[in-house]
C-alpha cells in the first residue's frame, strides 16, 4: 500500500513538470512542431517507466527499492527544472524558454536506470531501449534539441548512481576486489538469509574496489557566436542568435582496461539558431535566398568519437594519457523564410577523421587536480583541433566535479560545405565510478 502511494505521488510530480506543453509556432518549417504517434508515445513512456519501476518493487516485496526510486526520480526533476529556470534556453519549437534540460528525458532514464541497477539487465536494458526511444521522440517532435536530450538522460542516470543500491535478499553481501592476475569475488550468507523472511529484504550495496566504468556529464556555454564565424555574418544583416549564449551538453564514457589504459567514448552534439535579414545573395542545397528575405537558420555540429588511451605516470602525482581514435562529424545548415516559411533548404555534411589526443592531470592535492587536453581530428582538407584546462575535485573514489574552459577550432573545405568556425566553451563536469 506504502509502496502504491509513493508511486502516484511520483507519477503525478513527472506528469505535471511535463504537460506544460505551450502552444507551438509553427511560422517555418525548421521551428515547426511536430505532433505524431511518435511524439504521443513518448510522451506516454516517460511515466510509464518510473511507474515501471514502482511494478517492479512492489513485485519484490522491495518497499527499500521504491524509496530510493522516488529520491532519484524527484531529485532528477527538481535538478532538471532548477536548470531549466536558471538557463532559460527557447525551444526549437519557440514555444516556451524552458528547453535545456529535457525533463521527459530525465523521467525515462530515471524509471530505466533504476530498473538495470535495482533488479539487473532482464528489467534494465529493454528500460533502457524505451528511455532512448523517449528522447528521440523529443528531439523528433522538436521540443528538444540533443543537447537538452542528453543533459536529461544523463542527470537521471546520475541521481540514480547516487541514490539505488542493488536488490539482495536482507543477509547476503557480494563483494569484488581486483588481484595481479583478475578480480576475486565473494559472497557472506548470515541467518537472516537463510531464515528467508522476505519482508524483511532490504538494500545491500554492492562493494566493489575495482570502479572499471566511468561516467562523466558536462554542462556548459559557447562563449562565442560559432554560427557568425562559419558564414551567417557574411551573408545576413541585423541577425542575432535565439539563445545569447548556447548552451550545450556532453556524455562522455570511459572502460578502464588494465593499469592506467582505458576506452573513451563520447556523444558532444550543439546546435545555434538565428534570425536575420539576407543582406547578400546565397544559395543553400539549391534554393536561392535573395536580399532582404528575412530568413530562420539552424546550424548544427554533432560528434561522436572513440579514442583508446595509454597512461603514463610520469610521476606519484602527474599522469599523461595518450590516445588514438575516430570520430565522425555531422554538420547542417537549415534554412528557411522567418515567417511563413515556404523557401525550405538542407545542406548536411557527414566526415569521419581519426584523432589524436594528448591528456594531463596534475594532483596539487589527493583530491584536487589541474587537467588538460589537446585533440587533432582532420582527413583531407577537413581539421578539427580542440584544447581545454580546468581545475577537478575528486571527491571520494566514485564521484568528482569540475570545471574547465575548451577552444575549439574547426576548418571544413569540401564541395558540399565550407566553413571556418571557432568556439568559446565553459563548462562544468560531473562523474561517476562504477
Amino acid at each position: 500500500m506504502i509502496i502504491k502511494f509513493s508511486a502516484s505521488i511520483i507519477v503525478a510530480a513527472i506528469f505535471s513538470t511535463q504537460v506544460s506543453a505551450n502552444t507551438v509556432s509553427d511560422a517555418n518549417e525548421i521551428n515547426r512542431s511536430v505532433n505524431d504517434s511518435i511524439v504521443e508515445a513518448g510522451d506516454m513512456v516517460q511515466i510509464l517507466l518510473p511507474a515501471a519501476g514502482y511494478f517492479a518493487a512492489w513485485m519484490h516485496d522491495d518497499l527499500e527499492g521504491a524509496k530510493q526510486l522516488t529520491y532519484s526520480t524527484l531529485s532528477t526533476q527538481l535538478i532538471i527544472h532548477g536548470v531549466k529556470s536558471t538557463v532559460g534556453r527557447k525551444r526549437p519549437n519557440d514555444s516556451s524558454w524552458n528547453s535545456f534540460p529535457s525533463g521527459h528525458t530525465g523521467a525515462a532514464f530515471s524509471g530505466a536506470a533504476f530498473l538495470q541497477s535495482r533488479y539487473g539487465s532482464t528489467w534494465g536494458i529493454p528500460a533502457y531501449a524505451a528511455a532512448t526511444f523517449v528522447g528521440v521522440s523529443r528531439i523528433h517532435g522538436n521540443r528538444h534539441y540533443a543537447g537538452d536530450v542528453v543533459a536529461g538522460a544523463s542527470i537521471g542516470f546520475l541521481m540514480n548512481q547516487y541514490f539505488v543500491s542493488p536488490y539482495n535478499t536482507d543477509g547476503v553481501y557480494f563483494n569484488a576486489q581486483s588481484t595481479s592476475d583478475g578480480v576475486a569475488l565473494g559472497v557472506t550468507i548470515t541467518n537472516d538469509a537463510l531464515e528467508g523472511n522476505t519482508k524483511t529484504r532490504k538494500s545491500n550495496q554492492f562493494v566493489t574496489t575495482d570502479l572499471r566504468h566511468r561516467i562523466e556529464l558536462g554542462i556548459g556555454t559557447n562563449l562565442a557566436d560559432s554560427s557568425a564565424s562559419a558564414g551567417a555574418a557574411d551573408f545576413l544583416d541585423d541577425s542575432d542568435t535565439i539563445d545569447k549564449y548556447q548552451p550545450f551538453s556532453y556524455v562522455n564514457y570511459q572502460y578502464r582496461l588494465e593499469s592506467d589504459d582505458y576506452f573513451e567514448l563520447e556523444f558532444l552534439p550543439s546546435e545555434t539558431r538565428r534570425r536575420g535579414t539576407v543582406t547578400q545573395p546565397f544559395t543553400n542545397d539549391g534554393v536561392a535566398y535573395d536580399k532582404g528575405d528575412e530568413v530562420y537558420t539552424a546550424f548544427r555540429h554533432w560528434m561522436l568519437g572513440s579514442n583508446i588511451y595509454k597512461g603514463i605516470k610520469v610521476t606519484d602525482n602527474f599522469i599523461v594519457d595518450f590516445g588514438l581514435g575516430l570520430y565522425v562529424h555531422m554538420v547542417a545548415l537549415d534554412v528557411d523564410n522567418a515567417t511563413g516559411g515556404g523557401k525550405y533548404s538542407k545542406t548536411e555534411y557527414w566526415k569521419a577523421m581519426p584523432s589524436g589526443t594528448v591528456k594531463g592531470q596534475y594532483y596539487l592535492t589527493k583530491s584536487v587536480s589541474v587537467i588538460g587536453k589537446a585533440q587533432y581530428h582532420g582527413w583531407e582538407s577537413d581539421s578539427y583541433v580542440y584544447g581545454e584546462a580546468g581545475v577537478n575535485y575528486q571527491i571520494n573514489s566514485a564521484w568528482d566535479v569540475g570545471i574547465k574552459y575548451g577552444y575549439s577550432q574547426t576548418d571544413l573545405d569540401n564541395t558540399k560545405f565550407k566553413a571556418s568556425y571557432e568556439s568559446n566553451n565553459m563548462m562544468l563536469t560531473f562523474s561517476n565510478r562504477f
